[in-house]
């Protein structure tokens, strides 16, 4: 499959949690392009709300809560159950915990003044500090991902700005400058997701239905690193990358040690018959899976738990 044809394919699975671009849920926080907050503001979410359209998740650097990003904004889960933070509410998109924040793009909360989509965006303090680093007003970056150490960014833009056209672009400025990649290498590939290194700023990966595909240089070139797999879903983290493989119509967790490329197999959490995996996230032996009926599971002493059932906050 040629490229042109692959891209209006391109990110198949990740599409299951994509959204259109209504507005996210009103609230009265200030509406600056730089908003802040003081103290812990995070609210307790009732148990008569819904979780929908969950466009990434990850653990915080600090106390390691999870976290996840939501149409309605961030959602971070503590011993008590699911709190929200009352401002900055935006409908997040390819959300991405960072050493010093997090990074993400989507479409604001209508009550605030930045502008939709919402470009590139750099969160500090579990999203209560958050700054407009580019193309705000001009691109929604569904397909972004950051390495957590590198705070490196590399992107796939589906729609053309006043400066930049279609396709792949890194930035080693923190979102406020990108350059293209010449994604040599991946002309018969089909993809769905791209994935940073964790701590390799000139390391990414692109991922697919049959394989995926890794790039030393910035992504200027792609060399196959698993192939014959189908591969749903990436996360990486200092050292490896954990994924979900389907095989006969049931998927299967895969640890993959990037020094060496061993692997190691893990159980998943049992998913009905048409539910798909599609965030994984990874921090050190701990995993954050998600799956296309907005159901959020932990793994954490060697065993899966649920926290959140379908959406339901009970």
């Amino acid at each position: 499959m040629k490229r042109t044809l692959m891209l209006s394919l391109f990110l198949t699975p990740l599409l299951l949690s994509a959204c259109g671009t209504e507005d996210a849920p009103s609230d009265t926080s200030q509406s600056e392009n730089v908003t802040t907050t003081t103290k812990d503001e995070w609210q307790r979410v009732g148990s008569d709300e819904t979780v929908s359209h969950i466009h990434g998740a990850g653990f915080w650097q600090d106390d390691e809560r999870l976290v996840i990003a939501t149409h309605a904004g961030l959602m971070e889960y503590r011993e008590d159950g699911w709190y929200t933070l009352p401002t900055n509410r935006h409908d997040y998109m390819g959300f991405e915990v960072v050493e010093d924040g997090f990074y993400a793009s989507g479409h604001p909360d209508r009550r605030t003044d930045f502008k939709n989509p919402l470009g590139v965006m750099h969160g500090k303090n579990h999203g209560a500090v958050l700054e407009s680093r580019s193309l705000e007003g001009e691109a929604d970056f569904h397909y972004m991902s950051a390495g957590y150490a590198t705070g490196t960014l590399y992107v796939y833009l589906e729609e053309a700005t006043s400066e930049l056209e279609p396709g792949f672009y890194r930035s080693i400025d923190g979102g406020k400058s990108f350059e293209p990649m010449q994604v040599q290498g991946i002309e018969e590939a089909q993809v769905a997701g791209i994935v940073a290194d964790a701590t390799d700023a000139e390391r990414v990966f692109l991922y697919g239905p049959s394989d995926i595909l890794v790039s030393n240089d910035s992504g200027d070139s792609f060399e196959p690193l698993v192939e014959a797999e189908q591969v749903v879903t990436v996360g990486a983290d200092e050292g490896q990358l954990a994924y979900v493989r389907q095989t006969d119509g049931s998927f299967e967790g895969v640890r993959f040690n990037l020094d060496d490329e061993s692997t190691e197999t893990f159980n998943l959490p049992e998913l009905q018959a048409d539910v798909v995996p599609i965030e994984l996230a990874v921090n050190k032996e701990r995993m954050l899976l998600v799956t296309s009926d907005n159901s959020v599971y932990e793994f954490t002493d060697g065993e899966w738990e649920m926290r959140l059932d379908k959406g339901e906050l009970n």
